[in-house]
């Protein structure tokens, strides 16, 4: 095998060995050295070699059919095997199969951060409390035992549960019964949640099985209680067991029995308007959201509208947050298409009267945050990190939103969280968030917004975005002990440390009981006194 060093997140690999293969290891036809080709400008692509990143040699036809059947689609769990060299293992790279590479390159990061989402609430303790070579220990596992799929209409990956569940072929849907939607997109969602998008993770789902509510999801879309959970594995252990190969995905077992629901009052569970029970069984339509836990604990006054309840929290730290002053304090990053400024049609608040907003393609832009300069302690706060997007009502766009944690050098990357792609509302401001947990070594934290217009419309008719923020979440009476007054905030690290250390001083006596104050410091109030009583006495009469 190849000696090879490699970084899994990007792919790349840098080699340092020739290979010597005079066939193609997957055609087994001769390798044309002539043919070499180290760019995108390929003439006969069915003869041609390249040698990949890694060094190993292919045919390029024969490496691009590999890479075209390995494309993620929705019919099956997302898998990046075929997205490897064979001979090493390592991601596929060259300049000639980047019209194929790049889509698997993008989703693979995609897929990541899906992971790192999902470890921190399966295994919270150990991912908030773990190092980097710890967490990247977690993200390998989870690669391995997370199940990932694209959604029929986003074409955004989400979680579908474990590979332990999507592996049972015997347990896959049978080919036909109808696209996988992921959580933001199912129809049952979006009758039950306001912003299915951003409460996703807060919707409590009805088994499909029977009425409980369900606490697994398998095979992307089929939503289980623990009990019918239990009934399908046995179920398809058994059919593993009676009929061993001959049972395959296309024709799948006999579907798991469903439990009749008892309808009417007998059955306490929420049922869909019209309905006095509820439909059970293997069909998508039996699949069901009872409730957003998100949307219930909202006031009602606030479920309807515009209204947006904030977390308590700090002030805003973003300077211009929705572009009173052009794009000043912003830094844009995609010099070919910029953010511009426009007049609000529509206020976000009733004040805000301006707004930024995008073109035809993807308007990039970002404003850095400097923690250390704001709060006592950086690493131990709650930080959110928001902003409003809207879309015009003649032209369709999407927005998408970043948020980067840096150390204190302002080049290593700690933590990094985005949004989906999300199509803009036309009639409202939508807000999205992002929230992240205390971090070790946080010191900066950055804000990258995306717009773009869906019909690729020459001018400034993309997504709007306003009231960008980053917060410090926090009860109000918390905010003194946690961010620095303004007062106090010096320009570099040295004296923030000594604004930090004053200040928490202050804050300390603040909270002393007053009377132990006072004995606790009744030698340095005595002591000027004495000073002053000594020198009257030693004074000449």
């Amino acid at each position: 095998m190849a000696s090879t060093t490699s970084d899994y997140d990007t792919g790349r690999a840098t080699s340092t060995f020739t290979d010597s293969s005079l066939d193609c290891a997957i055609c087994l036809c001769p390798l044309d050295d002539d043919g070499e080709s180290g760019s995108d400008d390929v003439s006969d692509r069915a003869s041609s070699t390249i040698t990949l990143r890694c060094g190993h040699r292919w045919h390029l036809r024969c490496i691009e059919e590999q890479l075209q059947h390995a494309q993620p689609d929705t019919s099956r769990r997302i898998l990046f095997s075929g997205c490897r060299c064979a001979k090493c293992g390592l991601f596929c790279d060259h300049p000639a199969l980047r019209h194929l590479t790049r889509r698997t390159d993008t989703l693979r990061n995609r897929v990541d951060e899906l992971i790192t989402d999902q470890l921190s609430v399966d295994a919270a303790s150990a991912w908030h409390s773990a190092d980097k070579r710890e967490r990247k220990k977690l993200i390998d596992e989870g690669r391995r035992s997370y199940a990932f799929y694209l959604c029929a209409s986003c074409n955004e990956p989400y979680f579908g549960g474990t590979v332990d569940c999507a592996d049972q072929s015997q347990g896959e849907l049978p080919a036909g019964e109808g696209d996988r939607l992921c959580p933001a997109c199912s129809p049952s969602s979006q009758l039950a949640c306001r912003d299915p998008i951003r409460h996703r993770g807060y919707h409590v789902w009805k088994c499909r099985y029977c009425c409980n509510a369900s606490s697994h999801i398998c095979y992307g879309t089929v939503h289980f209680c623990d009990r019918c959970h239990d009934r399908n594995s046995d179920r398809v252990r058994e059919q593993g067991r009676r009929y061993g190969s001959r049972v395959n995905a296309s024709s799948g077992p006999p579907p798991l029995e469903a439990i009749k629901c008892p309808g009417g009052n007998a059955c306490p569970y929420p049922k869909l308007e019209g309905q006095d029970h509820h439909l059970n069984g293997s069909a998508c339509r039996c699949e069901q959201v009872y409730y957003c836990a998100w949307c219930r604990s909202m006031p009602l006054s606030a479920r309807h509208g515009n209204n947006v309840i904030l977390e308590e929290g700090s002030r805003n730290f973003i300077s211009n947050p929705s572009g009173k002053f052009g794009t000043r304090h912003w830094q844009q990053l995609n010099p070919q298409m910029s953010w511009g400024v426009e007049r609000s049609e529509l206020s976000v608040d009733g004040t805000v009267r301006t707004n930024f907003v995008s073109s035809f393609q993807w308007c990039v832009m970002a404003q850095s945050v400097p923690l250390h300069r704001l709060v006592f302690d950086p690493s131990s706060v709650r930080i959110e990190v928001s902003a409003m997007y809207m879309a015009r009502t003649d032209c369709p766009s999407v927005f998408r939103m970043e948020a980067i944690l840096l150390d204190s050098t302002r080049q290593r990357e700690i933590r990094r969280r985005s949004t989906a792609a999300l199509v803009a509302p036309a009639d409202f401001w939508e807000r999205a968030s992002i929230v992240f947990e205390p971090t070790g070594g946080a010191h900066h934290v950055v804000m990258v917004v995306y717009g773009k217009d869906g019909s690729f419309w020459r001018g400034q008719f993309g997504s709007k975005v306003a009231n960008c923020s980053v917060r410090i979440l926090c009860a109000e009476d918390e905010l003194e002990q946690i961010v620095i007054p303004d007062g106090e905030r010096g320009g570099g690290n040295q004296r923030d440390g000594v604004v930090a250390n004053r200040a928490r001083q202050r804050r300390e006596i603040m909270q002393q009981d007053p009377i132990d104050w006072v004995r606790s410091h009744v030698f340095d109030i005595l002591l000027p006194f004495a000073l002053i009583v000594f020198c009257w006495l030693m004074s000449p009469k």
